[in-house]
């Protein structure tokens, strides 16, 4: 009789679980292996089925709603991670998936707080820690989400999207080899590991070459801006002609909203540029056709004006150039200094930061508060934006485009404050290609920076693919038809802008 019930208490504690263990590690590990992978339609698919036999499985969350956002099926990823608040315990894992849902949908706020009550819960879990690392990130506080990157890769340091943020801490070989390491995770079909194989085979070959370093003074320059079109209420962005290796000069359109430069492969061969490691990778951005294939190339000189660099990377790709400008060219390739743009009197001018130094390698962090008269720019890769009310309604983040001819909403935000109505002859299009759902949403009010912008319509499309692209939920566009009224200031090193109304300093 001792023994039966001795073999049934050991039943008993073999079949009740820790909280985190699933009732199937095998297929708890394999799920976790295809979201590694890259497959996040699988990894999806996994996820799914150990949650529907075990809801309270709160590690389950964290795993589906970032494989929904890798496979680009984000409001998915929202119902998920409100599930999770439904039937898991608090828990990590459950706050980051929550996070994370938050962070996509462009509710920086929320997603701060949520991974703040992941970290409380436990102050290692790695995603947490890397939640926290993209809110830093965001407002220019960079060297505090380095750090917090390294701590989370220490925590989980077979994930590959951590091993990648952690090499860009290391130097040369080591750096390369924990690319590799990496790469060598995901599965070779994924863009996720095309991406990362054509940045690996541009690092060895620039090898130990110093890239994009200034080479003229440390001063002010003041560079006479090109008006691209016909006539100011006409005309749709400004440009600066451009010399790569000292050839005739390219007009680039100066794009607050892309990065570095970019121009057709065409010219970049044309020009001598050197392409490096020899492996194309997807650019995409407004537009309803597949992304573009792209090469790095490597110039020996830029110049603008009287400002040069040497060793500049450059992007070739097939629509870089249209019938009216050659390429583009970011404003964050003038980082080092604080950018003023006068759209009005054509003048771009580059100030040297105040303490007459300009911005080295090493990630620094911005001030917590912003200079007077600037607003806080956040900061999504090569994308500049800033909190727009819309209607009077919540604050949402819009993107400052200066290579946009005209201001644009989200199809979605914009049903909810106005009318919206489709419209069948307007051409919206973009680096991949026309959008082909356009609408206009109707008396749309815009208040951003302190400015108030009344427009009678406002053209209408799906952003989806842009926070795909991004990793956050965009609602909005910021383009010519506002930035031709203003003098618009970046401040790279603070993290923010601020905007003037034209003849106004």
């Amino acid at each position: 009789m001792k023994t039966r019930r001795l073999a049934l208490l050991l039943l008993a504690l073999l079949t009740l679980r820790a909280p985190g263990i699933p009732s199937e590690p095998v297929a708890a590990q394999e799920a976790e292996t295809e979201l590694f992978a890259a497959r996040y339609d699988r990894a999806a698919q996994l996820y799914s089925k150990l949650l529907r036999d075990d809801p309270a499985w709160a590690p389950g969350y964290y795993g589906i709603v970032r494989a929904l956002i890798g496979a680009h099926r984000a409001p998915e990823a929202y119902a998920a991670a409100a599930e999770g608040l439904q039937h898991a315990a608090e828990s990590a894992e459950v706050y980051a998936a929550v996070g994370l849902a938050a962070y996509r949908r462009g509710d920086l706020p929320k997603a701060e707080a949520y991974f703040r009550k992941a970290r409380q819960i436990d102050p290692n879990y790695a995603y947490a820690l890397s939640g926290l690392a993209s809110i830093y990130n965001s407002v220019s506080r960079f060297r505090t989400g380095q750090t917090l990157m390294a701590q989370a890769y220490c925590a989980s340091p077979a994930d590959p999207l951590l091993i990648a943020a952690y090499a860009e801490q290391l130097r040369r070989g080591e750096h390369i080899a924990a690319l590799e390491r990496a790469l060598s995770i995901y599965d070779p079909a994924t863009r996720e590991a095309r991406r990362l194989s054509a940045h690996i085979a541009v690092d060895k070959a620039a090898g130990d070459r110093k890239l994009e370093q200034l080479g003229s003074p440390y001063r002010v320059y003041d560079i006479e801006l090109v008006q691209i079109g016909i006539a100011p209420r006409h005309s749709y962005g400004v440009g600066l002609r451009v010399r790569l290796n000292d050839k005739r000069p390219v007009l680039l359109i100066l794009d607050t909203g892309a990065s570095g430069i970019s121009i057709s492969t065409k010219a970049a061969e044309k020009a001598g540029l050197e392409r490096l490691g020899g492996k194309s990778f997807e650019v995409g951005g407004i537009g309803d056709y597949k992304p573009q294939d792209a090469f790095t190339y490597l110039a020996n000189a830029v110049a603008v004006g009287d400002l040069r660099f040497s060793n500049f990377l450059v992007e070739g790709f097939k629509t870089a150039k249209t019938d009216d400008y050659d390429g583009f060219i970011g404003t964050d390739v003038f980082h080092r200094f604080q950018v003023y743009i006068d759209f009005q009197k054509l003048r771009l001018t580059l100030v040297p930061n105040p303490n007459g130094q300009p911005l080295d390698d090493e990630p620094a962090d911005a001030s917590d508060t912003v200079p007077a008269g600037f607003s806080r720019a956040f900061r999504f890769w090569h994308a500049l934006a800033v909190q727009t009310s819309v209607n009077q309604g919540p604050q949402h983040l819009f993107v400052v485009d200066s290579g946009a001819w005209g201001n644009l909403i989200d199809t979605g935000l914009a049903q909810g404050y106005t009318k919206v109505r489709r419209d069948h002859g307007s051409g919206l299009g973009g680096l991949q290609g026309p959008v082909d759902e356009v609408s206009r949403a109707s008396r749309v009010s815009l208040v951003f920076a302190g400015f108030r912008q009344d427009n009678s319509d406002v053209l209408a499309a799906s952003l989806e693919a842009m926070g795909d692209g991004l990793g956050v939920g965009i609602a909005g566009i910021l383009g010519m038809p506002v930035l031709w009224q203003m003098k618009l200031t970046i401040d790279y090193r603070n993290g923010a802008l601020r905007f003037e109304k034209a003849g106004v300093r």
